[in-house]
């Protein structure tokens, strides 16, 4: 007999197609069109192959104030369910926009972006030509080591590249930049990737003595141990989303059903006599749901980027200068938890443990707004910091805010993931005050590292069960955790999950749409 609550769960998934259909019918929204998104990523790389001194100077603008019209068009009206119930949408459009911002406004493209390459020992470097063995960026990350020094002609050759004045090179030197996140190969790289591997130092930077560097940052795993640790991530991410999916079906709250204090299914049962466990469950597997997800998708880009170059290293090269064969480009996408957190409260879970992909997005926002500040504001190092952290969390509210306001179901953006976001930079700007500023003042002495870990883990817990509940009830209220994460599921073809068989994608995932004109007809996206 099929379990209740799966088929509620099937139901909900097919009802809200309906309704969704309904509405695009009567006008309410729009679809949205494969052919939108597909311009909506290509309009700005386009604009970036373009040189200033070819009109690229007036056309960039132009594009960016199209890619701001064509968001708030997305945001408004369009809606589809793919991508936990069309969060993936909004969220999308909204780091589109910050980032084309990046790109087209806080910074100059052709002056301030280089790339990592690997150079043919064939080729001789014109110092004075755009296809030059640039010097570092300013931008570069201070993890870099200054100063390089005579290499093995043996070894691999590699160069800070700027915008490149050959148009293949320039178009795909685009499209790296446009389509990355963290920046592993390039002289905005995050921080928390750590250094490059000594080779690749001696290569950068003119009399620079690789020996120089401490014997544990030349320790870089090979790519085919890159490659299989990618694999075993993955594997164990797939395993572990689909027993989260299997929890999550059993459970009201996460179908929507916003009950908090909702029985949790058996073998948890047992928490419905404590308001606070069913709050701690709830928040619990709604980040593990958010990590491994994570940790899921982006596992698929050292598997495909990384496994391709490996089999086919002639085609790789020939169709990029980046070295897409190197191991390091592919750093874990999540840090180590306890340290960071014991040793550095708050502070340590989004700045050295959680993921850094918008990091850099980020950041050039705070720093183009700094100088526009009245006064010293910009100058004082303490308001630099309040500066950088507000814009920050408040940057990433509004990118989540913007998935949640294009989920189709009753949400509250503002109340839910922006809110959460916010107050995340006021307790951290709170935490670093009463360390920096308060306790001194009490003279209180050298307290015990036990002491200081142990309030920094208790804070951290305790704040993120009485804030995590803004955007993990948000997410459930959506319908986030409505979605298919995984296409074939052990468990539930184990029978672990009564009335649901090992194929769990049904459905249709596209529909030839037709309005009558030629803008608003095509594939779209269900």
């Amino acid at each position: 007999m099929a379990d209740p609550r799966i088929s509620w769960s099937r139901y909900l998934v097919r009802q809200n197609e309906h309704d969704l259909d309904t509405l695009l019918q009567q006008g309410t929204f729009k679809p949205l069109l494969l052919s939108h998104v597909i311009f909506f990523n290509c309009l700005p790389w386009i604009a970036l192959v373009i040189p200033k001194r070819r009109g690229g100077r007036y056309f960039r603008p132009l594009v960016f104030a199209l890619s701001l019209a064509i968001a708030l068009e997305v945001l408004r009206t369009q809606r589809a369910l793919l991508g936990g119930n069309g969060y993936m949408i909004g969220m999308m459009v909204g780091w589109w926009l910050v980032w084309s911002a990046t790109l087209f406004v806080f910074s100059d493209v052709e002056r301030d972006f280089q790339r990592i390459e690997r150079v043919t020992l064939s080729e001789t470097p014109n110092p004075n030509g755009s296809e030059s063995n640039a010097q570092s960026g300013s931008m570069l990350s201070s993890n870099d080591c200054p100063a390089p020094a005579p290499v093995d002609t043996a070894a691999a050759q590699f160069r800070w590249q700027s915008y490149p004045s050959k148009l293949s090179h320039r178009i795909e030197w685009c499209a790296g930049l446009l389509f990355n996140l963290r920046g592993p190969e390039w002289n905005w790289r995050a921080p928390r990737l750590g250094r490059l591997p000594r080779t690749v130092h001696a290569n950068l930077h003119s009399g620079f003595l690789a020996s120089s560097l401490r014997e544990e940052n030349g320790i870089h795993i090979s790519a085919k141990s890159c490659l299989s640790k990618a694999f075993r991530t993955f594997l164990i991410s797939y395993l572990t989303l689909d027993a989260l999916k299997v929890i999550m079906i059993r459970d009201p709250y996460f179908r929507g059903t916003l009950v908090a204090d909702a029985t949790p299914p058996s073998p948890l049962s047992f928490l419905a006599s404590i308001p606070l466990g069913v709050r701690f469950y709830h928040c619990f597997v709604s980040c593990m749901g958010v990590y491994v997800a994570l940790a899921y998708v982006t596992s698929l880009n050292p598997i495909c980027f990384l496994g391709l170059s490996m089999a086919f290293p002639n085609a790789s090269r020939k169709l990029t200068a980046a070295p897409l064969d190197e191991s390091w480009l592919y750093a874990d996408t999540f840090g180590p938890f306890i340290s960071p957190v014991l040793d550095d409260g708050l502070a340590g879970v989004w700045g050295s443990w959680w993921h850094q992909l918008f990091r850099h997005g980020f950041v050039s926002t705070a720093r183009w707004i700094l100088p526009l500040l009245p006064g010293s504001w910009g100058t004082y190092p303490g308001m630099k910091r309040v500066i950088y952290i507000v814009i920050a969390f408040s940057l990433s509210g509004f990118v989540h805010a913007c998935g949640s306001y294009t989920q189709f179901t009753e949400t509250h953006p503002l109340r839910g993931p922006f809110l959460f976001f916010f107050l995340q930079s006021m307790v951290i700007l709170v935490e670093h005050m009463v360390k920096a500023v308060v306790l001194p003042k009490l003279h209180l002495g050298r307290t015990p590292r036990w002491l200081r870990r142990t309030a920094n883990g208790l804070i951290v817990f305790c704040w993120l069960l009485y804030s995590g509940a803004f955007i993990a009830d948000d997410f459930a209220r959506g319908g986030l955790w409505l979605m298919e994460p995984v296409p074939l599921s052990p468990l539930r073809g184990l029978g672990l999950a009564n009335g649901q068989g090992w194929w769990c994608w049904e459905g249709q995932w596209f529909k030839y749409w037709d309005d009558g004109t030629y803008w608003g007809s095509g594939i779209r996206v269900i």
